[in-house]
């Protein structure tokens, strides 16, 4: 036996710290696997979330997009009109 112990107790007790110690990091090792899995999860909801959202956006700048386009339009049907009632009260 190493020197570094002065008996066989000493030597024994020093194991029984190290087997504590090795299971309180095993424990915390599982949690942290644990909440890893957790986090990934919560991760994947939150992409799922995003790509949703991504589609609403998307559809929502197509339709603006219309909405303007027939604003455009509109606007022009209205000057064409306008112009053509300014010939029309200019006669």
């Amino acid at each position: 036996m190493s020197t570094t112990f002065g008996s066989f107790e000493e030597f024994w007790a020093a194991m029984g710290r190290l087997y504590d110690q090795t299971l309180k990091h095993e424990a915390l090792i599982a949690e942290n696997a644990a909440g890893i899995a957790r986090l990934r999860e919560s991760q994947e909801a939150t992409d799922r979330q995003m790509q949703a959202t991504d589609a609403r956006l998307d559809r929502l700048a197509s339709m603006i997009a219309t909405l303007s386009e027939s604003v455009v339009r509109q606007a022009q049907q209205i000057e064409s009109h306008e112009r053509r009632l300014e010939r029309m009260e200019g006669q």
